[in-house]
């Protein structure tokens, strides 16, 4: 493993490389200072109070991303920080700070090699002194994570399930016939990229060059998404499948969702307010199948990452989650 060096996030965010013995597993972010009562100029931000903080605390919030995305919400570690925490992202391989050159961006061939990426940041997450772990992931890092808990219950004290894609496009059924379709291709050509509709609706509603207020990396996270192959979409509907089939998770659990959604091929001004990439009532159902214990914290105006919503939603949001937090593991430091 790496030493940590500085991050391009900039001050008090530093990175460094993952190793599993399989190879590479991705990039671990650490937040670990912030100062207090800083102002950026930026009044729009949502940016919650902050208090300087080492790494001496015994709780963690390790953060997953989403497929063809990477880690950047920097309000994310703040919120954490200011709760007296740690705070940690994983860029999963062949993402953001992960993409090699020759690589195949946002390809891994099961969700094994997530799992994988996942268990090494706890491994170092824990080695630096962390003994109680939240684990939070959103949409496709929602399904890693969920599997993970579902798995490995005690290396974790809390899940955050954020917009999780735990159920196929189309549901349980569709999702089946689409993955003994993709099975022999899967492994025959697993790199055959499939020519499924690239939207790029997420990114308009996010992105500042389209009205968002978040500078994106275009080498890092593409306006659309990177290339569907059949290897990874089989891998995710095998994933998929397996979780739904059980044991439920039995740590806390908690689903942050949009209140509303429209996944349809249409542009409509309203997806700026809505989950554009992912069904919520499919949603729901799949978050309360697997989990034990399971509540909700849906936000109306959110988007499919409710954390990168509109500043009056996200501070809602952040209140929410702080309070949900102190419900399962305590009053904040």
């Amino acid at each position: 493993m790496e030493d940590w060096r500085a991050d391009f996030l900039g001050a008090g965010f530093e990175q460094r490389a993952l190793l599993a013995d399989s190879g590479p597993a991705g990039t671990l972010v650490r937040f670990v200072h912030s100062a207090a009562g800083r102002d950026d100029g930026d009044s729009a931000r949502a940016r919650p109070a902050v208090q300087n903080t080492a790494l001496l605390c015994d709780t963690a919030l390790l953060y997953v991303h989403g497929w063809s995305d990477y880690y950047f919400n920097t309000e994310l570690a703040e919120f954490a920080v200011a709760r007296g925490w740690r705070f940690y992202a994983l860029d999963l391989p062949e993402h953001g700070r992960s993409l090699r050159p020759g690589g195949r961006p946002g390809y891994v061939p099961s969700a094994e090699h997530y799992l994988e990426s996942i268990e090494a940041a706890l491994d170092a997450v824990e080695g630096e002194g962390a003994t109680r772990v939240v684990l939070m992931g959103h949409s496709t890092g929602g399904l890693a994570v969920a599997l993970e808990a579902q798995r490995r219950p005690e290396r974790l004290s809390a899940l955050v399930l954020s917009s999780p894609w735990l159920v196929p496009h189309g549901g349980r059924t569709a999702g089946r016939m689409l993955e003994l379709a993709l099975a022999a291709r899967a492994t025959a050509n697993p790199d055959q990229v499939i020519p499924l509709p690239s939207r790029g609706y997420f990114w308009r509603a996010v992105a500042r060059e389209a009205g968002g207020e978040w500078d994106l990396r275009e080498d890092l996270r593409p306006r659309t998404a990177f290339p569907i192959r059949a290897g990874w979409l089989y891998g995710v509907l095998s994933a998929q499948r397996e979780l739904l089939a059980g044991p439920r998770i039995a740590i806390p659990a908690v689903l942050l969702a949009s209140t509303r959604s429209d996944t349809g091929l249409i542009w409509r001004e309203h997806m700026r307010w809505r989950d554009a990439v992912l069904a919520i009532g499919p949603m729901r159902r799949a978050a309360r199948a697997v989990c034990q214990s399971l509540d909700e914290l849906l936000v109306e105006g959110g988007l499919h990452d409710v954390l990168l919503s509109a500043p009056s939603v996200r501070r809602g949001a952040y209140a929410r989650l702080g309070a949900w937090f102190d419900s399962v593991l305590g009053a904040s430091g």
